[in-house]
């Protein structure tokens, strides 16, 4: 049945992958390279979700002459405002526009970030042979020209290394409200940037980069790590842990997480990706793959018996001693992770300041289930309702 879903899931995104290439190609390079020109070669759906991005209201009736009539100083004066948020893999983009003419040829069709670039009238493309090339409009070119002055890389620079640090930090919390997260970023710039840098321009910057990475994404009151499920339940629970302030990060810490592809190198995940590979014949890939999902869990407010049955549905506890040997290796990852319901402590740290984690010693987490009138497992004697069930409940 597993393997039927995934085939499935394949199957509709390849469907998406090729429905999209037939959107792409078939464009036409319109004579005029203008704003009104790109959108006279584009669809009324397409102009729909300029329109939509946006925001410009009472059009969704318009003919499609009227709609590009609406839409070209829209993108313009968007683009005016947008601009000011950009990131460095962004502005090479731009860069390269501008030093081709409003042209590139290096982009190709599998970038899908490209999309939220069009999406705002930015950019569109066109068949040239068997290939794509990608044009920007000359009004949005030269807004771009305007800005972009000896002053504009350092602006980049720091808009890039915001996200990065909201990102670091967004993996350890899991979500902060906009801002939270704005004066937890700034903590880490120096005093002149926290300066220049308003809520506005940082709020930008953030709407921009959940927009283009995949690994923070933006929600009306906050923004969350991409991997977190229920954001409203976290804020709940943070909420209910007044008495615990978000953990201390050093600036390497923040910094590092905020990567694109990062992962935890802390010696009980990595032990816990050499078990899988020592006792299962995982490659490294597998392995990490398996240790990742078991982080996921955990960090969604997930139980170690959680994580157990998740390794018993891949099959990994048929073994009865690397059931067993798993075990520990598994509470000592739960114990020295850096948990969102905890606001970025690890329960191993809260329990050695203050006694208010709560780590899970490895005989807990396979504990048999005992039914209320079995013998309790203590050797008492009695029923376990009689003798250790409101203990255990405790």
């Amino acid at each position: 049945m597993a393997m039927d879903t995934e085939e499935s899931l394949e199957a509709m995104m390849a469907e998406g992958r090729e429905e999209r290439r037939k959107q792409l190609y078939r464009h036409k390079l319109p004579e005029k390279r203008t704003l009104a020109g790109m959108m006279a070669a584009m669809t009324k759906a397409e102009l729909d979700d300029i329109r939509f991005n946006l925001n410009v209201t009472g059009a969704s009736s318009l003919k499609k002459a009227e709609l590009i009539e609406r839409l070209v100083p829209a993108v313009e004066e968007f683009a005016a405002r947008w601009l000011p948020s950009l990131l460095e893999e962004e502005y090479v983009c731009f860069k390269d526009f501008a030093e081709h003419d409003g042209f590139s040829r290096k982009l190709g069709e599998d970038d899908e970030r490209l999309d939220y670039l069009r999406g705002l009238g930015f950019l569109s493309c066109s068949k040239e042979g068997d290939s794509l090339v990608w044009y920007m409009p000359e009004e949005v070119l030269a807004v771009f020209s305007r800005m972009n002055d000896e002053t504009y890389p350092a602006l980049v620079a720091r808009n890039t290394e915001m996200a990065r640090l909201a990102a670091g930090l967004l993996y350890h919390y899991g979500y902060m409200n906009f801002e939270q997260l704005y004066e937890a970023v700034l903590s880490y710039l120096d005093e002149k940037q926290r300066a220049e840098i308003s809520f506005m321009d940082f709020a930008g910057v953030m709407l921009n980069v959940s927009c283009w990475k995949n690994i923070v994404t933006a929600l009306p009151q906050g923004v969350k790590y991409y991997t977190l499920i229920d954001e409203e339940k976290l804020e709940n629970e943070q909420l209910r842990r007044s008495d615990l302030d978000f953990a201390k990060l050093t600036y390497e810490e923040v910094h590092a997480a905020g990567a694109d592809t990062y992962t935890p190198d802390t010696p009980s995940y990595r032990a816990l990706i050499a078990f899988f590979m020592k006792e299962h014949g995982y490659d490294v890939l597998k392995a990490a793959d398996v240790a990742g999902e078991i982080l996921i869990l955990l960090q969604n407010g997930g139980s170690l018996q959680e994580a157990v049955e998740y390794l018993e549905e891949l099959g990994l506890m048929k073994d009865e001693d690397k059931a067993e040997a798993i075990v520990p290796v598994l509470a000592a990852f739960n114990n020295e992770t850096h948990l969102w319901q905890l606001k970025g402590h690890t329960p191993a740290e809260l329990m050695e300041k203050s006694g208010q984690g709560r780590i899970i010693p490895f005989d807990q987490v396979r504990k048999p289930k005992v039914g209320r009138n079995d013998p309790c497992p203590c050797g008492s004697g009695k029923k376990y309702k009689n003798c250790c069930l409101r203990k255990d409940e405790q």
